[in-house]
């Protein structure tokens, strides 16, 4: 009982780590594709600074949309 609620929150856990790794590595796209297309000019990121938009990107749709693996798992009646 007590391995399959850990292997649960290891699995949810892995699934938010990256759900919010592939939005917003979605999101920094579309602001770059937005800033380009409204600019006129082409925007050159170094692979470091992508890195940093990337985690800090995470970070923030983490903080704005809560749990995500709300979403796969079904909630059970009786809280332990």
């Amino acid at each position: 009982m007590v391995n399959m609620k850990l292997l649960e929150c290891i699995i949810r856990v892995i699934i938010n780590f990256f759900t919010y790794l592939i939005l917003s590595l979605i999101a920094i796209y579309c602001l770059i594709f937005i800033a380009s297309s409204f600019a006129g000019q082409t925007y050159t990121i170094t692979h470091g600074e992508y890195f940093l938009i990337w985690i800090i990107m995470a970070v923030f749709i983490r903080q704005v949309s809560g749990d995500i693996s709300v979403l796969f798992f079904k909630k059970s009646g009786k809280e332990e």
